[in-house]
């Protein structure tokens, strides 16, 4: 019988030891798991840092030979990019224009590519979108409860977008940009397009309101695909409401009367 005991105390001994190792394992893993995210996270930050002052480096003021005069004709003329051209940095500011744009381009198309890929493009799709752009209620709805029809919502939060992409675009067409009128309105961005860090700024934000709206629109377009044609729904989840819980209500029993 104590035979029987010592062995399983021994079985009991190796199996906790077994179990403290694999915690021991499992925290280990995430830790290096957690070790090579934080890694990977500052390579990125330190890519996205060098390609931000990279132009500071490369993209001269004015141009300086032949061929930049070429390129710089070819922007202005055959482009329409001009914004920045009457400016101190006319040169660097329709370079600086045209790369944040792409890089913002890029950065948005890898960062799409990650979401469909993550979340497909069924039914979690639509349930994605409308709570991304479609779920938010208006505070004026309290007073219209008009603006919470679907339709007028879209067509709100599509307006934004729209307005945005056109504000981005015609900013390239903003020659004197860099002109101080003294108008509060806008100063802070007359005073940027002065400076190359003003204008890689300004342009990474301009680039944003130009980038986006087509990408939103893009998946709008899809939204609308599902919906009509593949019958996924809006992609509305309705919570149920909480019923209230049922108390258990003691019966009263009623004592017999005794009789006087």
């Amino acid at each position: 019988m104590s035979t029987k005991r010592y062995v399983a105390r021994e079985l009991l001994e190796q199996h906790t030891k077994q179990k403290k190792q694999e915690k021991l394992e499992q925290r280990r893993l995430a830790l290096e798991q957690q070790a090579k995210e934080k890694r990977k996270a500052k390579v990125q930050i330190a890519f996205w840092i060098i390609l931000f002052v990279l132009p500071l480096f490369l993209f001269p003021a004015y141009p300086r030979n032949q061929w930049q005069f070429e390129i710089y004709r070819y922007i202005t003329e055959q482009m329409l990019i001009t914004v920045g051209t009457k400016g101190p940095l006319p040169f660097f500011t329709i370079l600086s224009s045209i790369y944040c744009t792409i890089l913002t381009f890029v950065a948005v198309c890898y960062i799409c590519l990650l979401f469909i890929k993550k979340v497909g493009m069924n039914k979690a799709f639509q349930e994605k979108i409308y709570s991304k752009f479609f779920q938010a209620e208006f505070e004026a709805s309290k007073k219209y409860p008009w603006l919470e029809k679907p339709w007028i919502k879209k067509t709100i939060v599509s307006g934004i977008f729209l307005f945005c992409f056109i504000m981005g675009m015609s900013h390239f067409l903003l020659e004197n940009i860099s002109f101080q009128d003294g108008s509060r309105r806008g100063a802070l961005i007359q005073l940027g397009y002065n400076y190359r860090i003003g204008v890689l700024f300004w342009e990474s934000t301009f680039s944003v309101f130009t980038i986006f709206p087509f990408f939103y629109f893009s998946f709008l377009f899809i939204y609308l695909v599902n919906y009509f044609f593949r019958g996924l729904g809006t992609g509305k989840i309705i919570i149920p409401p909480k019923r209230p819980k049922k108390r258990n209500q003691k019966r009263s029993h009623k004592r017999p009367q005794t009789p006087p």
